[in-house]
């Protein structure tokens, strides 16, 4: 039996079993022109076992049969596969290693189309990204408004195997229900502040008190932009539900906060993404509207952590006499190591070598640790050193 090295299992806050698949690619030429639909088939391999666990300082690992980590940092390792650089190749490497991130079935292979896959992983890197974001010490407000709203406008995704007992739904946020049916029915108080002022005094969360002007809501809700060429559906129904809505809770917030947004920042469009109708002002991004983006961006991360921990069960070890976890999913097991974060002491970064892009842990208050790894900063180093040399060649 080999020798164990380093015992993982004495640290361990919790573990998760599955079992290696078989992955293969089917690319299907729709017409010419057209981009070609690539999908994913995979199969269980229940006699190949793989166990992973997780500790503090170490984040998700893949542990060999002695106990020893066999790969580390395998949530930074899969978040990256959304990057620039990487190919369908390095998923379906991944999935190999790794086992897929549901249980399938051993019978026959089962078909996921590649949208779907990278919907997926992308959803986890930005709940990643935006808790860093969100309590990196320099913080970048443009970048976590970014993560924030695309996180709470996401389309829903379901994905179902014949291995699960229900189907797998990504945390759907209750406000854009709310965006897309807004109260639109003025109540008596308003209706009489149409009569007395030019104004609808509006309790605001951010400010206390907000002066809206009576003809600017109107245009608005009647489809007139306050900026020419510029009418977004979205933008219509917060104006509508900020007079209306008469929530305290962090709907009421994030109505506030975007509501200013639009108005003093900048306006922006989710009809095909994200997009800005120009470069927004930060001038005008105050504390106030700082404080409120850090709340809201909290809030969002804790409803996508927790909405993928259903797959997480309690249980007793009775022959250790100790508590441990059972989970469900490799992707579970995902949002469990981020669950186990602590922000204000550790954070996942993108590794600074574009061939990597990597995600790895780091220290919250260590802003000059950019690579994974000495192999990653050598490699950088090397590069730039080529290509200065081949600058001066030429010069």
């Amino acid at each position: 039996m080999p020798q164990i090295k380093e015992n993982f299992y004495e640290n361990i806050l919790f573990k998760f079993e599955t079992c290696a698949c078989d992955c293969v690619t089917d690319i299907e030429h729709i017409a010419p022109g057209e981009e070609p639909l690539t999908r994913y088939k995979l199969q269980a391999i229940p006699n190949q076992k793989i166990l992973f666990g997780y500790a503090a300082k170490k984040g998700l690992v893949r542990i060999a049969s002695n106990g020893t980590i066999e790969e580390s940092n395998i949530l930074g390792t899969l978040i990256s596969l959304t990057n620039p650089s990487k190919t369908s190749k390095d998923l379906v490497t991944f999935l190999k290693e790794n086992g897929f991130l549901f249980p399938v079935t051993a019978n026959s292979y089962e078909e996921f189309d590649e949208q779907s896959l990278y919907s997926l992983i992308n959803r986890l890197k930005m709940t990643v990204e935006l808790m860093t974001a969100a309590n990196e010490i320099h913080k970048d407000y443009k970048k976590i408004f970014s993560l924030t709203v695309s996180l709470l406008f996401s389309s829903d995704i379901q994905i179902k195997t014949d291995s699960m007992e229900s189907e797998y739904s990504s945390c759907h946020h209750a406000y854009a229900n709310l965006v897309m049916n807004p109260p639109t029915n003025l109540s008596y108080e308003r209706q009489q502040e149409n009569f007395d002022k030019d104004t609808y005094t509006v309790q605001d969360s951010i400010f206390g008190s907000y002066e809206l002007n009576i003809q600017e809501y109107n245009d608005i809700s009647g489809g007139y932009s306050i900026i020419p060429g510029f009418n977004d559906q979205v933008f219509k129904n917060i104006t509508a539900l900020y007079l209306n809505h008469c929530g305290t809770d962090i709907t009421r917030k994030i109505t506030d906060f975007l509501f200013h947004y639009f108005h003093e920042v900048g306006m922006v469009s989710f009809s095909n993404g994200l997009s800005y109708y120009k470069e927004p002002n930060m001038e005008n991004f105050n504390q106030a509207m700082k404080d409120a983006l850090i709340e809201i961006a909290r809030s969002i991360i804790g409803e996508e952590i927790n909405a993928n921990l259903d797959g997480i069960h309690p249980v007793y070890n009775s022959e250790t006499m100790t508590p441990s976890w059972k989970v469900d999913s490799l992707l579970c097991a995902a949002y469990f190591s981020i669950f186990y974060l602590k922000p204000d002491l550790e954070l996942y970064r993108p590794c600074d070598n574009p061939r990597c892009g990597k995600y790895f842990l780091v220290k919250t208050t260590s802003t000059k640790t950019r690579y994974c790894s000495s192999e990653c900063c050598n490699r950088v180093t090397q590069d730039r050193y080529r290509k200065r040399k081949r600058e001066k060649e030429e010069n």
